[in-house]
């Protein structure tokens, strides 16, 4: 194609005119432009010019986008060995673009290398394990280049590192771990970093980098042995005495709010010889910023998850302070962002838990204000809601306990008019089965439910517990538990506990099995005082012709207190007004006995929960405090 100079000149000429015609701003405004343009050229000509694809490779989790080699700072830096000295990397323009997308989808982000360390035999072993071998680990930033490209020297960084005395074995080979440093949470796109930076006193190889979300800690149960540092920096050891996070509220939202929710805490252990017995539990002690947690262990359960939102001081040093050596994984991690709430006080994904960490959690941290939802981390579907108070609780599930429990009531969905003011229960349970039917049956009564317990079928829906079908509601997986915060700290206590029973009753035939045992071989008088307390209460009004529910409730009235109490209980039951007045003959005769017919039912069902979860009568948790 010919080039017209004449014309060309003449749009040159326009173009000057245009901008003498420029108020002053304008003008300044404009050559600021240029020299952000010719600087960010100069830039990217001396970084091209110096740097050479190395043999080390960059990897996106999750994301096969802008995969490849990283580039080489300089020649130390090509093969991914280092002798002992300081290497550079920098990302190529795609894997920095790449970076930006993945931050930005994530928030909380780390990038991991894995590292191998030479191993060594003999007196080659003594000698370099006789002193410090120190590895740092880091990033380059915008800032850490001088106007020709040179990295600044001496700059002060944020680093990850070691002694890599830690990794070194007396053997041949090489031994290895992953370091992930996690970027600061809300940066910007200039702010987010363009190479990285390894230093060793020692011979290792860079095998690769990955750009994954963020964990904070350490985590034993892989091939390598992995430790996350915070963006604030920090050292790694191979100890289980526990890990700071203190600086973890640099990378991790510290509050649930409508666009955040915050991070989880998984814990996983080894396996042990002796998990000792129902009175004398093997536990692992862990002290989280001042809250002391006790961890007990059993041998099914290899791990645990703890929410820091249930957490007083989440962001602080967590030390173990009994058998920390049993802890094979310590991280903290982001939560998925499924459990931000979708609306203003509406979240329908729960936070999965131990329920030994539900009863002393902050509601202030709760993701709405109304409730909070949880999920059993080891019964899947069973769903605990933690209500602000009984109104809340009651609008939730009074119809639902109607029709699932009440005398007279049991089959029918009542209408508000038909409940009135008749009172539900200050605690609830409802199997995968009963929550079926009531959404069912309500399919066929326009505007019978409250925009609550449309917001319940909606997250039994979404957890499984139902399944929508065609024209109706079938049972899924799991059970819905109910308490309230009205509730005094030890009705909690005790609500939790046998709701908790109920809801592991739903779902485990053989513990249904084994119940129905002990519930057909207890003597006459004692089924018959139970089942004339529940009648003489008023409130409770249980179905006593429905065997599964009198199986169920026999089950969760003996073990909603520890062991040791059973007896007490029932005579204290015993001791009430209105029992004595519904049967006289019957609560004496609990009193002359000193409920010991209850405690010798208790024993046995105590025995089967500690044989088959390592929990026991009024404890359904493995974490407490």
């Amino acid at each position: 194609m010919k080039i017209d100079l004449k014309v060309l000149k003449l749009k040159f000429l326009k173009l000057i005119n245009q901008i003498k015609a420029l108020e002053k701003k304008q003008k300044i405004l404009i050559l600021i432009v240029i020299l952000f343009l010719l600087t960010d050229l100069i830039f990217f000509s001396v970084y091209k010019a110096r740097s050479h694809f190395s043999k080390v490779s960059v990897f996106f989790d999750n994301s096969s986008e802008a995969a490849g080699k990283i580039l080489g700072y300089n020649s130390k830096s090509y093969s991914g060995k280092i002798k002992k000295g300081s290497v550079c990397y920098l990302f190529t323009k795609n894997q920095l673009d790449a970076l930006k997308k993945y931050y930005d989808l994530y928030g909380s982000v780390g990038i991991n290398v894995r590292v191998g360390v030479k191993n060594q035999k003999g007196s080659l072993y003594d000698k370099y394990t006789a002193y410090p071998q120190y590895f740092t680990y880091g990033f380059l930033y915008d800032t850490d280049f001088d106007k020709r490209g040179k990295i600044i020297e001496n700059g002060e960084r944020i680093l990850s590192g070691c002694d890599l005395r830690n990794f070194i074995q007396k053997n041949k080979g090489w031994s290895f771990f992953s370091n992930e440093l996690c970027l600061e949470k809300n940066l910007s796109e200039k702010q987010l970093p363009v190479g990285i930076i390894i230093s060793s006193d020692y011979q290792i190889k860079i095998y690769d980098f990955i750009i994954a979300q963020a964990k904070i800690g350490y985590d034993y149960t892989g091939e390598i042995p992995f430790f996350g540092i915070s963006s604030n920096g920090g050292s790694f050891s191979k100890t289980n005495k526990g890990f700071d996070f203190s600086g973890s509220s640099f990378v991790f939202p510290v509050e649930n709010s409508r666009q955040t929710v915050m991070p989880k805490v998984e814990i996983s252990f080894s396996d042990s010889e002796d998990y000792g017995d129902v009175k004398n539990q093997l536990r692992v002690r862990l002290n989280a910023g001042g809250d002391t947690i006790s961890l007990r262990r059993t041998k099914d359960v290899t791990d645990c998850v703890l929410q820091t939102s249930t957490l007083i001081s989440p962001f602080s040093s967590y030390d173990f302070t009994e058998n920390g050596q049993l802890v094979t994984k310590l991280i903290m991690s982001e939560n998925s962002k499924t459990l931000i709430p979708v609306e203003v006080n509406k979240v329908t994904v729960p936070l999965k838990t131990d329920p030994g960490l539900i009863l002393s959690s902050k509601s202030s941290n709760w993701r709405c204000h109304d409730y909070e939802i949880y999920e059993w981390d080891r019964f899947p579907g069973v769903l605990f809601f933690d209500t602000i108070d009984y109104e809340v609780q009651a609008d939730f599930f009074r119809r639902l306990a109607f029709f699932a429990e009440k005398v007279g009531f049991r089959g029918f969905i009542l209408t508000d008019e038909q409940l009135g003011n008749m009172h539900g229960y200050h605690a609830h349970d409802y199997s995968a089965e009963t929550l079926a039917a009531f959404f069912t049956k309500a399919m066929d009564m326009k505007n019978v439910l409250n925009e609550r317990e449309l917001l319940l079928r909606d997250i039994l829906l979404q957890s499984g517990v139902i399944k929508a079908e065609s024209y109706s509601y079938v049972p899924g997986s799991g059970a819905v538990i109910s308490i309230s915060r009205e509730s005094t700290a030890a009705l909690r206590q005790s609500f939790i506990a046998h709701e908790a029973w109920h809801g592991i009753f739903f779902i485990n035939e053989d513990f249904r099995n084994a119940v129905a045992a002990v519930y057909y071989t207890v003597d006459n008088n004692t089924m018959a005082f139970m089942k004339g307390f529940w009648a003489s209460q008023p409130g409770l009004g249980y179905d006593p012709s429905d065997e599964f529910l009198m199986h169920n409730e026999f089950m969760a009235y003996i073990m909603q207190q520890p062991l040791g109490n059973v007896a007490q209980y029932f005579v204290h039951c015993a001791n009430r007004g209105t029992v004595i007045n519904a049967m006289p003959d019957l609560s004496r005769w609990v009193r002359e006995n000193n409920g010991e017919t209850f405690e010798d039912a208790a024993k046995i069902m105590n025995s089967y929960a500690y044989d088959n979860w390592g929990l026991s009568c009024g404890r359904v948790a493995l974490v407490t405090r």
